[in-house]
């Protein structure tokens, strides 16, 4: 039986090749599927429907997009829903809608198996396809002895901030969280890290602007700060590395446990 089955897909906007290859591919898969236009989504639309993965098509950008983004977000937030929004392949599309808080991408030369794949992976199976930029979420025990290490986490994504949250918790080390990176470090002052989480694509801002707020900052300073990004090149690298930040991990070739083991090491 697959992952898939008897889990509930919702695909949002014009129907494509790609899409219906999608949705074809999803049922096979045990999945039920339905298809609604963007015009059309709604809380309430969500709410009856009660998809467990969501898939929007915004290949050609509608006057809705926002609304329905923001509503899709709200949704996902609540629920724990993945989002998947399929783009257009440009570096420029990739950071705009990333940036918006979806779990992933699509773009239209991506084969339906890798597509699946990373679907697959937000509900617990293995990722076979290392281009995938989704998080590997499998299962794994992180081997750590300490407990009590309070991390402090800026990451936008809300079904990602679950399950840093569950691993965290089952890890004993407290946490907290902020969604965007704004007005953070009085949040700081009061929960006290050992060390921070940061994300470098937050709504509104940079995250290099956050950890440059965190390292010229005498309170926080000395706070080792991780970086946790989908964004992976060598310049972003550098200048995390430049800005003072103690690792650098992609989301997409990082297991979670992982990322727990990191973050004792950087306490002891």
């Amino acid at each position: 039986m697959s992952i898939l089955t008897n889990k509930s897909a919702l695909l949002i906007g014009e129907e494509n090749f790609q899409f219906n290859n999608l949705m074809e591919s999803l049922e096979a898969h045990g999945a039920r599927v339905e298809k609604i236009s963007d015009k059309k989504i709604s809380q309430a639309v969500l709410d009856e429907i009660h998809p467990d993965i969501v898939l929007y098509n915004n290949l050609h950008e509608s006057a809705e997009r926002e609304v329905t983004l923001e509503i899709v977000r709200d949704y996902a937030a609540r629920e724990t829903v993945p989002v998947f929004t399929l783009i257009e392949d440009t570096p420029e599309a990739i950071r705009n809608i990333l940036s918006l808080g979806v779990t992933d991408y699509i773009t239209p030369h991506d084969d339906v198996r890798v597509v699946l794949s990373k679907i697959k992976a937000t509900f617990g199976e293995e990722d076979l396809f290392s281009s995938s930029t989704v998080i590997d979420i499998t299962p794994t025990k992180a081997h750590v002895t300490t407990t009590g290490i309070r991390v402090f986490v800026i990451e936008d994504d809300p079904l990602l901030r679950n399950l840093l949250s569950m691993k965290l918790e089952r890890s004993n080390f407290p946490s907290e969280f902020s969604t965007d990176g704004a007005n953070v470090l009085p949040q700081m002052y009061q929960f006290n890290p050992d060390v921070i989480i940061l994300d470098l694509m937050l709504p509104g801002r940079s995250g290099f602007e956050v950890l440059t707020e965190i390292k010229n900052d005498k309170k926080l300073s000395d706070v080792p700060v991780v970086v946790f990004s989908n964004r992976d090149g060598q310049e972003d690298r550098q200048k995390a590395s430049e800005l003072g930040a103690k690792g650098f991990y992609v989301k997409a070739m990082t297991d979670l446990s992982e990322l727990i083991e990191t973050i004792e090491s950087l306490t002891k």
